[in-house]
């Protein structure tokens, strides 16, 4: 459409620059009767000198009927304007996936319409739980040496006023962990007078937090006269957790003033400086428990699955005060007196798993995975209704056309 209007200008053009020997008496009249003048004779301006002011690329020429002024009338040339708003007749939703989701919830059942299937499988033959936690301290390193751990703190924000005559009391609503691995160390575990061999987690893609050993059996007399199990000690030795790439954060408040600062690790050194360090570590005592292992002497499976979890202490006092300012800028300094203690706590399940065909009962419905239509997620074809029909859909949108 717009190369047609772009071709009636240039032909519009085209004919009004015929001269006279080339235009016949018939298409002088059509031109006269379709190109007439607006204004008389009198006011015509435009074919006076002042038509040769204008420039016609970009002007037009129009006359004031009161004045008989020639005015030159400026405008774009809309042969190479492009349109300015961008046009769109199809939009589609951004295929992005939810943060949270739905799992898939079995089919009730009961023992009225449930099957019974046998299977093999690992029962827990005893279990027990062991629930701790530490403190943090520097690593075991030449550097470090095992010392106190000690917090390096650096005020990031303050959103209002503060006194500079001295210290404020400041208070501590909330404290955030940042790190970027735990790191869970141990030695194999004992079972009294028990062969303990380690599974390579890598060999049966077992995570970071769950460790098995097989332990080798021995057969007890006693007991399986009894039909008993036999009583065994365990001791978990060397226990260490570490925590690389911690900071803390900490938000509080000084009346209205709301205050960021960031905590991170450090020792004191000799000279009674602050030197940051990478990681902490949680080292926890011997935990110890009885466990009851098979009469048999069959071999079963030892598991240790870890949870953890980090956590801090009261912050009681803590002092803001200004330290340098400048005309735009302050500069604060935040202590608290007690320090930051950095807790760890430590949950450990230790299971001795026992393998056995066991028959379960089951529902005679299994199920369904969900479908993923990659094709219908992406591609619709049913953007002019779906309740029209193909024809019609061609008629009267023409975003279903090809």
């Amino acid at each position: 459409m717009q190369d047609l209007r772009k071709n009636k200008r240039k032909m519009t053009n085209k004919l009004m620059n015929v001269t006279n020997s080339h235009i016949t008496e018939e298409m002088s009249e059509e031109l006269e009767r379709v190109y007439r003048p607006k204004h008389n004779n009198t006011n015509d301006c435009c074919n006076n000198t002042c038509n040769n002011d204008c420039d016609h690329h970009h002007d037009d020429c129009k006359c004031d009927n009161h004045h008989d002024d020639c005015k030159c009338d400026h405008h774009h040339d809309h042969d190479k304007c492009e349109p300015c708003e961008v046009q769109s007749d199809i939009c589609v939703d951004n295929p992005c996936r939810d943060t949270c989701c739905t799992p898939i919830t079995p089919p009730r059942f009961s023992t009225n319409n449930s099957v019974p299937v046998a299977i093999e499988t690992n029962r827990v033959f005893d279990s027990v739980v062991f629930q701790t936690f530490t403190d943090a301290r520097a690593p075991q390193t030449t550097c470090t040496d095992g010392r106190s751990l000690v917090f390096d703190i650096e005020v990031v924000e303050v959103c209002g006023p503060v006194p500079r005559t001295g210290p404020v009391n400041v208070t501590i609503d909330k404290v955030c962990m940042n790190f970027n691995e735990i790191e869970i160390e141990s030695d194999d575990p004992m079972l009294e007078d028990f062969n303990v061999v380690g599974i390579n987690p890598k060999d049966d893609g077992v995570c970071e937090t769950t460790f098995e050993f097989l332990v080798c059996g021995d057969r007890s007399a006693i007991c399986c006269e009894q039909r008993r199990g036999q009583s065994v000690a365990y001791k978990q030795k060397g226990l260490v957790v570490t925590v690389r790439d911690l900071v803390l954060e900490l938000r509080g408040r000084c009346g209205c003033t709301e205050i960021v600062a960031l905590a991170f690790p450090a020792v004191r050194t000799s000279g009674g400086c602050l030197k940051r360090i990478d990681e902490v570590q949680f080292p926890f005592n011997t935990l110890a428990a009885a466990l009851c292992l098979p009469a048999s002497g069959r071999t079963v499976t030892l598991r240790q699955e870890y949870d953890v979890n980090l956590s801090v202490d009261c912050i009681g006092k803590a002092l803001l005060c200004v330290v340098d300012h400048s005309d735009c800028e302050c500069f604060f300094n935040l202590d608290i007196p007690n320090g930051i203690d950095v807790i760890l706590c430590l949950q450990e399940v230790v299971s001795i798993l026992r393998s056995e065909q066991i028959v379960v009962l089951a529902s005679p419905t299994a199920v369904q995975p969900r479908v993923v239509d990659t094709f219908a997620n992406v591609c619709d074809f049913n953007q002019c209704g779906e309740d029209r029909d193909r024809d019609r859909d061609r008629d009267n949108c023409n975003t279903c056309k090809r």
